[in-house]
């Protein structure tokens, strides 16, 4: 009479367990006195979340999960003053051919704390980017994922082929051009600071506070 309701509730503890034991999280500090900034390349990472703060040193926490969880690595150094994070796959894994396969077995996604008015730079055909804070310069460039910059106070270029671009900004010049997509810039043609922003498909939207 209970069987239903037993092998009900193992089902369920079993998702869970393959939910858990599916993920694993990376952590890394670095510190950053003598850094410009950080440069994530890489083509398997799905979402970048960026937060500037008040701190001497780069915070790195890497989520990833999904079946091939086990075949990723992440290589993390220091070149030309800027620290570099890549993810790749283990050498031997052997890449899917189908895009939105590869993406239902596999979600990487890096949360970065730095320092305020530091570099960041990103390229990468998948990522999704969302910065917040004050940079000294940013250069994003991504093919299908969507920029949102957040209370953000810097310079700096974003290139997209599909995805959109959402700035919430302050005293800065905007110079922005979509081929395809949809634009509403509003522009401070004295601003300090200087974005130029380009997509091929996507929207593109500016505001900026008083």
């Amino acid at each position: 009479m209970f069987k239903p309701h037993f092998l009900l509730c193992l089902g369920f503890l079993f998702a869970v367990l393959n939910s858990v034991y599916s993920q694993k999280q990376i952590l890394y500090t670095q510190p950053a006195t003598d850094l410009e900034g950080v440069f994530v390349n890489s083509d398997e990472v799905f979402q970048i979340h960026v937060t500037s703060t008040n701190t001497n040193a780069i915070e790195l926490k890497a989520e990833i999960e999904g079946e091939t969880f086990e075949t990723v690595l992440l290589d993390a150094h220091v070149e030309n003053r800027l620290w570099i994070i890549n993810i790749k796959r283990a050498p031997g894994f052997q890449k899917i051919d189908d895009k939105l396969a590869a993406h239902k077995v596999l979600s990487v996604v890096l949360k970065i704390k730095m320092p305020q008015n530091k570099e960041f730079w990103v390229d990468s055909s998948l990522a999704s980017v969302e910065l917040t804070g004050v940079f000294k310069f940013i250069n994003l460039n991504l093919s299908s994922g969507d920029c949102k910059l957040k209370a953000f106070r810097g310079s700096g270029t974003i290139n997209t082929l599909r995805g959109d671009i959402e700035v919430e900004t302050e005293n800065n010049q905007i110079e922005a051009i979509t081929r395809h997509g949809k634009l509403h810039v509003e522009n401070n043609a004295y601003g300090s600071q200087h974005l130029n922003l380009k997509s091929v498909d996507g929207d593109i939207r500016v505001t900026q506070s008083e």
